[in-house]
């Protein structure tokens, strides 16, 4: 019910702008005109996106992942980019109640009418503009292959001497099917390499829907290789539930030649297991769960299996694609699991970050949606993925390696 609630305002809110942004379209084009009518089309087209999200919502209606894809991207774009042009507005329309109430006695005679400025309208245009011209170039951009390597030196109690030191590097949501730049994909991989990482762990979503978006890149993620292993576990995506098939086997025989495909690359494929990692003596636990998520995606990980056998004193990292775990379960029934890595997120592939700021609409469905984050003794890194979906482009959020050092007190 609070999810309907939340989504019921949101609904509302977009609404209401969609409305008062509105008063500034009608004085900028002539609504008589045979034009003016596919603009104003275009225009309320959004808030019918919008209402319409919210009705399928409401009475748990499946249009499918990608339609829903492309109405977020639709909704939260609008909402966007006119709530950075409002501060534009609200200041001229201050403007002119001062006007209004502070006028003198000869112009409310005249019965002049007090218009926008011009000014301000086109500022209010420019700032509108800008994150339309932004989800653009981000389309034309190569910015969907511009990795970059995100560092963090964490230091943990738990962490036994000989893991002191450790360098750990996540990679998550590749998107196989989504990538047709093979060049640049190697030099992402020969990154991830030349960082020659203790241990790597892949957090999910390998494919779009199926596994034969693996052809031909079995050599090359065959490369991604570590000395403790390449550790990994399902996103939403690989279990190939968006997209139709002709039969139940169909289905179920591209979901094994999947699993079949990181056991042919030398991954270690986790589903709801735990494994030991020994260096000298020491050890640390890693599990892994199948997706899990607190919202409407697939809940197949269990990570009460996954802990069976391990005890409160050993140090855990825990691999689970969808961050919203980490809230709903780790950090209130297992407190005791130490480093959490998810994905899944993107960042939502359009944002801004400048040092240590960041700021995306998809904080408004995570909490946890890139980067560090931490709770008393417990940690999560959530990685903006190394791929893309949906929207074909990014802006701001770029696709990452992450490096991840541990030191023990």
């Amino acid at each position: 019910m609070d999810v309907i609630l939340f989504l019921l305002f949101f609904t509302f809110l977009s609404v209401l702008l969609d409305v008062y942004f509105f008063q500034i379209l009608k004085n900028i084009i002539k609504l008589n005109t045979h034009f003016s009518k596919y603009i104003l089309f275009f225009y309320w087209f959004f808030t019918f996106i919008t209402i319409v999200n919210f009705l399928l919502f409401a009475f748990d209606i499946s249009i499918g992942y990608y339609p829903r894809t492309i109405f977020f991207n639709i909704i939260i774009g609008n909402f966007f980019c006119k709530l950075i042009s409002l501060p534009f507005i609200l200041v001229d329309d201050l403007r002119r109640l001062i006007c209004y109430f502070f006028k003198s006695e000869n112009n409310k005679d005249s019965g002049s009418k007090i218009s926008r400025s011009k000014f301000l309208s086109i500022s209010a245009s420019i700032a509108y503009g800008f994150p339309v011209a932004s989800l653009t170039y981000g389309i034309i951009s190569s910015n969907v292959y511009d990795y970059r390597i995100r560092r963090k030196n964490l230091i943990f109690n738990k962490l036994p001497k000989s893991f002191d030191g450790i360098k750990i590097c996540q990679i998550s949501d590749i998107h196989i099917g989504s990538l047709n730049n093979t060049k640049a994909v190697i030099g992402g991989i020969d990154m991830v390499i030349n960082e020659k990482p203790d241990i790597i762990f892949f957090t999910g979503d390998l494919v779009n829907d199926k596994s034969s978006e693996l052809k031909n890149w079995g050599d090359i993620l065959s490369k991604i290789k570590a000395p403790l292993g390449v550790h990994s576990v399902l996103g939403n995506h690989d279990y190939g539930e968006y997209t139709s098939w002709s039969n139940k086997n169909e289905k179920n025989n591209n979901f094994q030649n999947l699993l079949s495909a990181q056991k042919e690359f030398g991954w270690n494929l986790m589903m709801n297991e735990n494994k030991s990692i020994n260096v000298d003596g020491d050890k640390i636990s890693i599990l892994g769960v199948e997706n899990w998520a607190s919202s409407r995606f697939q809940k197949y990980g269990d990570l009460d299996k996954a802990y069976s056998g391990l005890s409160q004193e050993e140090f855990k990292i825990l691999l689970t694609h969808n961050p919203s775990h980490w809230n709903a379960q780790v950090t209130s029934l297992y407190n005791d699991i130490d480093l959490t890595l998810s994905g899944h997120t993107h960042g939502l592939q359009f944002g801004i970050e400048i040092g240590n700021f960041r700021i995306s609409p998809a904080r408004l469905a995570y909490d946890q949606w890139a980067d560090l984050y931490q709770l008393n003794n417990q940690s999560i890194y959530v990685n903006r993925g190394f791929g893309f979906l949906g929207y074909q482009g990014r802006v701001g959020i770029l696709p990452e390696i992450t490096i991840l050092n541990l030191e023990s007190t």
